[in-house]
């Protein structure tokens, strides 16, 4: 590798740092392993930055003509570590990006290496050509400094030796390519168990499943194969696995020895959406859960005894609300927990006693929380995931209460944390995402008129567009400020602008009918509620119904009235309708209903439940819904937008794969418009004219687990 006569070459992009001449590669200030020929493939597309540097280039440079050989297979393995240190990927590239048959250029915003330090022989010329008065001056200097150190390392607290000198972050190796979800150390702390892929993220190769992997091992161990497998946590004697499926039996928790074999199961019943997460006693006799019933939106955490399948149940939130991610303590006579309402984005740490009684709050955020958490090996503190301050992070509580503090080392999107009982070593999973917009042209309602572009392209997601009523302009939530946040763009992608700046989560935008307006849904507090917005405004609550979630608005034609849905009542989401300027909501639904629609004519209502898929129409003067379009394939209650004549969705059990679909009404029948090349995630709309249909295509999604070393 080049070097410049010795010194030091100090190259910054974004949160990275590199030193040229040491090797070292850093990120926020704690070291990223990238040793040898990896780095010094690096150290050559920094040096060349925005300029391309040809595979032979790299050959002449890196590999020597006796291993030539073997180049491809190393240039390829190099480019794929520094992406992997990086978080890089080579379909939307940050920072390396691949010209096909010719070689690699860095993209990123590198600054220019520093100026080389004095060379200790400059330094001493220098110094010998000062005066001797000079000289003394500086001794004096010198020693009262040494002495001042000396006095501020006795009298300083032991916090002085930064936690971040010693900490090291390194992606974990010895895994499946692809996603990595939920690890869980062993009691030996040698070992790791996690779950690979998810049923959209299997690949050809059907890798998905539960596997375990030593430390810093070679190679994984894949004990079961089904998809929906998840969370896996040891036994206290490390010899079987537990793990959660769930299926059309239910949420299920079953057992497989931790060197594979036969599988057992221990547990069935109701599902809901936060059952996956588990835990097992340290004692080994009981197994901590989140259990629901069938058709009622709340969640407890339990406890089933091994010895005889006996159920306690531990903790009784009110409805609407969700126990989930349950970790006993390391002496086992706590238990963590994550309480969270339905809408999800409103959680916090909760403590309860293995033996009952109230739980006990440590946090109150209310903010998105995600993944079980962690307890300290001491038991002294808990690591929990959390959006508080913007983007997921790793947090750490006092485990009687207190002030969270950040986990020094982890970064933007870290969730579901595990710790070793040896205390050193943690454990996280790390996500990378973009959700961009994509547009579609039309040539009638049922055929594109070319292939799909982006529109709105930006990192994080981009999600939930709409179409203004002249369809010049699209609103839409984006969180690339680092909260969930309103966004306007012109109908061509360009000239967009941040349109609330509220720093929390807000979402589901939708235009009144002359274009003044924007009704959308934003969490405060404890509770979702809606919110309405004046272009060139400021955003105000639109009061609805107190203590509840109250969410997904849409407006009448006459724009006089806002729709949405709330889960006050029985417990289940139902649709209501509150006047623009004040007054008491009146209830739409009595059967379901979380997001609907008034149709052109003005004489029906369409809508969505939460529970079951399809589409449902009523009138919208009253009287009887009627199921309009059955969705056995799958549909999501979002994901669609009502036409003149029809309406236009997504349908994730379409064959071959999922497709943006026209259902018309007079027929009865639906045709495919397209295949998304990848997953569309939250949002289609329709233009007013119906000429073109925009998506949120999820177009990067990786996840993967990072290993923290030295943990403390």
């Amino acid at each position: 590798m080049d070097s410049s006569g010795g010194s030091a070459q100090i190259v910054r992009f974004g949160v990275f740092e590199t030193d040229l001449q040491s090797g070292e590669l850093r990120k926020n200030g704690l070291k990223v392993p990238l040793q040898g020929q990896p780095f010094q493939v690096f150290a050559i597309l920094l040096q060349h930055s925005g300029k391309l540097v040809t595979r032979d280039e790299l050959r002449q440079r890196v590999w020597p003509e006796d291993t030539f050989v073997d180049f491809d297979h190393g240039l390829n393995t190099a480019i794929t570590k520094i992406r992997t240190a990086l978080g890089d990927s080579a379909e939307n590239p940050r920072f390396v990006e691949t010209l096909p048959r010719r070689g690699y250029r860095f993209i990123g915003p590198a600054d220019k290496p520093m100026s080389p330090a004095p060379s200790p022989s400059a330094l001493k010329g220098h110094l010998e050509s000062l005066t001797a008065r000079w000289r003394w001056i500086g001794v004096g200097v010198a020693a009262l400094a040494l002495v001042s150190t000396v006095a501020i390392w006795r009298l300083s607290p032991k916090s002085a030796e930064s936690p971040s000198s010693s900490v090291e972050v390194v992606p974990l190796g010895g895994v499946p390519t692809g996603h990595q979800h939920r690890a869980a150390f062993s009691p030996d702390g040698n070992q790791l168990a996690f779950d690979h892929g998810g049923d959209q993220f299997c690949g050809n190769d059907q890798s998905c499943g539960i596997y375990t992997t030593l430390i810093d091992g070679e190679r994984s161990l894949r004990l079961t194969n089904d998809p929906n497998d998840c969370c896996p946590r040891w036994s206290p004697d490390g010899r079987q696995i537990a793990f959660s499926r769930v299926s059309y039996e239910g949420f299920a928790i079953d057992l497989i020895p931790a060197l594979g074999g036969s599988e057992r199961r221990l547990y069935v019943g109701p599902t809901n959406y936060f059952a996956r997460y588990f835990d097992w006693s340290p004692d080994g006799k009981v197994l901590a859960f989140s259990q629901g019933r069938n058709g009622k939106d709340t969640a407890w955490i339990a406890l089933i005894s091994l010895a005889d399948s006996t159920i306690k149940s531990l903790t009784a939130p009110v409805d609407q609300y969700f126990d989930n991610g349950p970790v006993f303590s390391p002496d086992g006579s706590k238990i963590a927990f994550i309480r969270s309402s339905v809408a999800l984005m409103d959680s916090d740490l909760f403590v309860v006693r293995t033996a009952g009684g109230e739980p006990k709050r440590l946090t109150f955020d209310n903010s998105d929380e995600e993944g079980a958490p962690a307890w300290t090996a001491d038991g002294s503190e808990i690591v929990f995931s959390s959006s508080r301050r913007g983007l997921p992070t790793l947090w750490r509580i006092s485990a009687s209460g207190g002030t969270p503090r950040p986990v020094i080392g982890a970064g933007a999107m870290a969730c579901c944390p595990s710790i070793s009982r040896k205390g050193r070593e943690l454990i996280y999973q790390n996500r990378v995402r973009n959700d961009n917009i994509w547009r579609v042209n039309l040539r009638d309602k049922a055929h594109a008129k070319a292939s799909p572009s982006v529109l709105i392209s930006a990192n994080g997601r981009n999600w939930r567009p709409d179409f203004s009523p002249d369809g010049r302009r699209i609103v839409f939530e984006s969180d690339r400020s680092g909260y969930g946040e309103i966004w306007i763009c012109d109908s061509d992608g360009m000239n967009c602008g941040q349109l609330t700046s509220l720093h929390g989560v807000a979402g589901t935008a939708r235009w009144s009918p002359d274009g003044r307006y924007i009704a959308f849904e934003f969490h405060p507090g404890a509770h979702s509620e809606i919110y309405v917005v004046e272009l060139g405004g400021q955003p105000h609550l639109v009061p609805t119904l107190p203590a509840a979630d109250n969410l997904a608005p849409s407006w009448s034609h006459d724009g006089q009235w806002i729709y949405f849905t709330s889960d006050r009542g029985d417990g289940r989401f139902q649709l209501w309708k509150v006047p623009l300027q004040g007054g008491s909501p009146i209830q739409v639904t009595t059967n379901g209903g979380v997001y609907g629609v008034e149709s052109a004519d003005r004489r029906f209502f369409y809508f969505s439940k939460w529970e079951v898929p399809g589409i449902w129409r009523m009138p919208i003067g009253g009287g009887e819904e009627m199921r309009i379009l059955e969705e056995s394939g799958g549909s999501d209650w979002y994901n669609w937008a009502l036409g003149r004549n029809g309406i236009y969705l997504l349908n994730r059990g379409a064959q071959p794969k999922e497709a943006i679909q026209y259902f018309e009404f007079a027929t009865g029948k639906r045709k495919t418009i397209l295949f998304p090349d990848r997953r569309v995630d939250f949002g289609v709309a329709v233009s007013p004219d119906e000429r073109s249909i925009l998506y949120a295509q999820n177009d990067l999604y990786q996840e993967s687990l990072i290993l923290m070393k030295n943990f403390r």
